[in-house]
């Protein structure tokens, strides 16, 4: 279950990764449950019974202070197998036991210090399934969303970046002066996205570009309903911009298609080639990675 603050998604798995059924509901750690064990069992009662207990493995924001139980950040570097010998049994269900994935603390590119949760289940998931499928590995990471995760390719997590990206741009799009010049329409605009992208590799820094948003409406060189995908092509430009110094980098994405596809002619514009894992499948591979190494530690059947 990969339980973060807004949403919940659950998963049944079988050995080989097939999803027999799944669970995705807003019930994540801002609905405030009244009790994290009775909202677990609710989802997942239908998927298990004491006859044959499996691990329940949870993932993302539920081990943090504000969640069920905090399970503190282990150092970077980090592998799978430290995750798995860190992962706190908070109870049991049907028999079977519950288990809460540690986050992983390290630096970002500025040397500063860096967090994170839910991503490096992801992160060990994405490199498996890539291996199998694809000859080249990618140098770089990008896990996009409300804050982007880079992480650098390898067997372990060594250090990663944050950015603010997806909260950033929901932050301009409703509460700054540059809403006045945002207006949503019903079709991608690839071309504005691009606009974004390229004025993004402009000297002025970021805060100067951001104000071209109203400047090129108020002028007439800008429609209103090509603001959103110039902000947007903009802010990744600049994320992508400041995460990859080197050119010609190859780039794993784990994103929904959708989200992906935005990434992949961003980079695909500045130089950059990539390959998509869909988060859902990168998820459900870094678990059962992770709960092999429970078994093989409990001598269960299966590792």
């Amino acid at each position: 279950m990969d339980w973060g603050t807004t949403n919940l998604r659950a998963y049944a798995v079988a050995n080989d990764g097939t999803v027999i059924e799944h669970v995705e509901n807003n019930q994540g750690l801002r609905s405030a449950p009244n009790s994290y064990p009775d909202c677990l069992e609710a989802v997942i009662h239908g998927w298990i019974d004491d006859a044959r207990p499996v691990n329940v493995l949870l993932s993302g924001m539920v081990g943090s202070p504000t969640g069920w139980q905090e399970v503190p950040h282990i150092p970077a570097p980090a592998s799978s197998a430290v995750l798995a010998a860190e992962a706190r049994l908070v109870t049991q269900i049907n028999g079977c036991p519950v288990w809460i994935l540690p986050g992983v603390k390290g630096t970002g590119i500025s040397g500063m210090p860096d967090v994170l949760r839910g991503e490096e289940t992801q992160f060990f998931g994405a490199q498996r399934l890539c291996a199998q499928k694809y000859s080249r590995q990618p140098d770089i990471w990008c896990f996009p969303g409300t804050h982007n995760k880079w992480i650098p390719g390898g067997e372990s997590i060594d250090h990663f970046s944050t950015s603010m990206v997806g909260e950033f741009f929901e932050l301009i799009r409703q509460y700054s002066l540059l809403a006045q010049s945002l207006e949503q329409r019903d079709s991608e605009n690839q071309p504005a996205f691009l606009r974004g992208i390229e004025t993004a590799r402009k000297a002025g820094g970021l805060l100067h570009h951001l104000f071209s948003v109203r400047a090129l409406q108020l002028t007439g060189a800008q429609a209103k309903t090509d603001g959103l995908e110039y902000l947007s092509g903009m802010i990744i430009g600049h994320d992508i911009g400041a995460q990859l110094s080197q050119s010609g980098q190859h780039v794993g994405i784990v994103a929904s298609q959708s989200l992906a596809h935005k990434y992949q002619v961003a980079l695909q514009a500045l130089g950059h080639s990539s390959v998509v894992i869909e988060s859902q499948a990168a998820t459900i591979s870094g678990a059962l990675a992770i709960n092999a190494y429970l078994l093989a530690a409990s001598g269960q059947p299966g590792a």
